[in-house]
């Protein structure tokens, strides 16, 4: 079915061939808006100027790709057959080499869930000291479930800080998955740690000089990458107008010490939305 190739459209009503919200398979009184992402879709105009005009002649469903980097709600279009559904967990923070290591978080998982599915990618752990890495975040409830990498160990007395964690690759979107804060170095002077990358991977840990008469640099641990998870779904489980709901984790806060050298912070979570 397809709406009207000329004449009146709407956004809501009953009448077939006008009403937008029946052809995105959407109740006729349906609270809808010209910014919605389903509308927008559908006119095949993603930002910018869109009017009534725009949706003359469209088809009921036109696949794509959504990304989310906040929490919200996805409604299955009309005449979908597949969506693969992607979630990363957000990546924890770097660790300090010398106490007081303080201030740090570990990231937050991301959820995803509605008929015919349930998913958690759970968060990086937080980096420590030298060789307390940030464990990686698990996942479950999807048909590919992969744990995050642990971040890197810092080495005490030398002043090499450990990597952040890396995160699984996705398959419409971070096909590379998200690569750990790179670790630093230093013999000189304090350093901070660098942040992880989208989707999820751990911050890399600080480098702290150490008081005393002799003086020495220690590096902190990475934090953890984020857990991943994945999962097809179809209108035999998750029925078009199923309104899929989702949190996204965020990254966790590098350690913080006495100074101004801070461990990097986690990279925040991610889902990614493919239609066909």
């Amino acid at each position: 079915m397809t709406l009207n190739a000329s004449g009146a459209i709407s956004l809501g009503g009953s009448v077939t061939g006008q009403s937008v919200n029946l052809q995105l398979g959407q109740g006729a009184a349906t609270q809808v808006s010209m910014n919605d992402t389903n509308v927008r879709t559908l006119a095949g105009i993603a930002s910018g100027a869109i009017d009534f005009n725009s949706f003359h002649g469209k088809p009921s469903f036109i696949g794509g790709t959504y990304t989310y980097t906040a929490n919200g709600t996805f409604t299955l279009p009309s005449g979908y057959s597949t969506a693969v559904v992607e979630i990363w967990g957000g990546g924890g923070g770097g660790g300090s080499g010398l106490t007081p290591n303080t201030a740090g978080t570990a990231g937050t998982a991301t959820t995803f869930s509605g008929t015919g599915v349930s998913l958690t990618a759970n968060g990086g752990g937080l980096g420590g000291q030298t060789t307390s890495v940030g464990a990686g975040g698990t996942a479950s409830g999807g048909t590919t479930n992969t744990s995050g990498n642990a971040g890197g160990v810092g080495a005490g007395g030398s002043g090499i800080s450990g990597a952040g964690g890396n995160t699984a690759a996705g398959i419409n979107a971070y096909t590379s998955g998200g690569i750990g804060g790179a670790s630093v170095s230093s013999g000189s002077s304090s350093v901070s740690g660098n942040p992880g990358n989208v989707p999820g991977a751990g911050g890399s840990g600080s480098v702290r000089l150490s008081g005393g008469k002799t003086q020495t640099f220690s590096g902190g641990a990475g934090g953890g990458g984020g857990g991943y998870s994945r999962i097809t779904l179809t209108p035999s489980g998750s029925p078009a107008g199923t309104v899929l709901t989702f949190t996204v984790g965020p990254g966790g806060r590098g350690s913080v010490t006495v100074g101004s050298d801070i461990a990097g912070n986690g990279a925040g979570g991610y889902v990614v939305i493919k239609t066909a």
